[in-house]
């Protein structure tokens, strides 16, 4: 009697494991759907500002060259700025809710690996947090880290949207892999693209 109710259990368990790991499956394989789908959306919208800037740019090399001609290119960049802003605070409303979403975790634990690579150490210490983020949904991002990497939770979210800094032991090297310095390093990025396929020729 006891050994049929261990098989029981066990056929119970296998099940349970073999579920556990088709939804994993199923999360991760969505997770990418997304992330493929964002990323397509971002090149779209990208596209679509350079292709508006460039007609524009036209429009402002065959106007009559006089002090307006500058005014006007400077109208123009400002409102290229406004729309990448504009286009970047949607971003960050998109991110504040990052932690309640089925790609979280992956995010995260890619978060923590490019940032335990740039610091280059084999004892990292790790600091994370985001918005809504519980400590059993970061717990699991130690096994990202190297042995003897250090892991840090915050309960709120760091600089300003969540994400992770990284430093060796010294705190010499010190990577800041955060959502709002990855938008500012892409907010340079376009704005520069802007202002050069605006001012060009």
């Amino acid at each position: 009697m006891s050994e049929s109710l261990e098989k029981l259990q066990n056929r119970i368990l296998s099940d349970a494991r073999l579920k556990a790991e088709e939804t994993i499956k199923e999360a991760q394989a969505k997770a990418q759907q997304i992330l493929e789908d964002a990323r397509r959306r971002a090149e779209k919208e990208s596209e679509e500002i350079v292709a508006k800037a460039k007609v524009e740019a036209e429009s402002v090399r065959r106007s009559i060259l006089s002090s307006k001609v500058r005014v006007n290119r400077l109208r123009i960049l400002d409102e290229k700025n406004r729309i990448v802003q504009d286009i970047i605070h949607t971003v960050e409303d998109q991110l504040s809710s990052l932690a309640r979403t089925d790609q979280f975790e992956n995010t995260a634990q890619r978060f923590v690996a490019e940032a335990v690579k740039a610091v280059e150490s084999d004892q990292p210490i790790v600091r994370i947090g985001f918005k809504d983020a519980t400590k059993k949904n970061l717990d699991g991002m130690s096994r990202v880290l190297p042995k003897g990497g250090k892991l840090v939770i915050d309960e709120k979210p760091i600089d300003e949207f969540g994400g992770v800094i990284a430093t060796d032991p010294e705190g010499r090297v010190v990577f800041n892999n955060t959502f709002k310095s990855r938008l500012e390093r892409l907010d340079n990025q376009l704005l520069t693209l802007i202002a050069s396929t605006v001012f060009s020729g």
